[in-house]
């Protein structure tokens, strides 16, 4: 006679195995997104070099150039940004539901639990997973936090020309000083707000379900 089969166990070993996919699938798309946008940002500012350094051509053709790349990858930048904004937050929550699945296949072989190096609700392991709330410095650095970064260089540039083009060169450089940080603040202040939606999403959808959160 057929040995049953355990519904619950292939369920949600099935669902597991699709949460990697997605995770999978999210990295692939944020690298290449990453590294799309650095291809461009460095294309873009080598031929910039190439132009001021020739002086061809001139006159208002090259300013032309010089200002339709720059907006170019600015408008990318800030697209990309948004885009690996969104990217790292569905990571981070697929990463949580790989963490709730894997409780369920840990409680369901206590025996086991011990053996499981993998975080659980139950017990971080020695990889624990990453906070929600963290430091700022930490988006500060990742993909996004990168972006940001150049955004505000480009929006300080282009800030700095602009009063330079009517204006002393120490007001130029003051605005550009103000309009850097400023914009980094700003995009930081994008990825934070995400991350703080997201985690009361997680907490509140643990607390529904009467399952302890570890991931806040």
């Amino acid at each position: 006679m057929a040995q049953d089969t355990d519904v619950p166990l292939t369920i949600a070993l099935a669902e597991y195995e699709h949460l990697r996919e997605l995770s999978r699938a999210v990295h692939d798309q944020s690298a290449a997104r990453f590294t799309f946008f650095l291809a461009v940002a460095s294309a873009a500012t080598a031929v910039s070099a190439g132009l001021i350094t020739t002086g061809s051509p001139d006159g208002w053709v090259r300013s032309a150039v010089l200002a339709g790349l720059g907006v170019l990858v600015l408008l990318l930048g800030i697209s990309v940004f948004a885009r690996q904004v969104e990217l790292n937050d569905r990571g981070r929550r697929y990463a949580v539901a790989a963490t709730v699945l894997r409780t369920y296949l840990a409680r369901r072989a206590p025996d086991l639990t011990a053996y499981v190096m993998m975080p659980t609700l139950d017990d971080h392991g020695p990889f624990a997973p990453e906070p929600f709330r963290r430091h700022w410095f930490r988006d500060l650095v990742s993909q996004a936090g990168m972006i940001a970064l150049l955004n505000s260089v480009l929006l300080g540039l282009a800030a700095a020309l602009a009063v330079l083009a009517a204006g002393p060169p120490w007001l130029a450089i003051t605005v550009a000083a103000l309009v850097v940080p400023g914009s980094v603040a700003a995009h930081l202040r994008v990825i934070r707000r995400r991350i703080a939606r997201s985690a009361d999403r997680v907490g509140t959808v643990l607390a529904d379900r009467r399952l302890a959160s570890t991931t806040r």
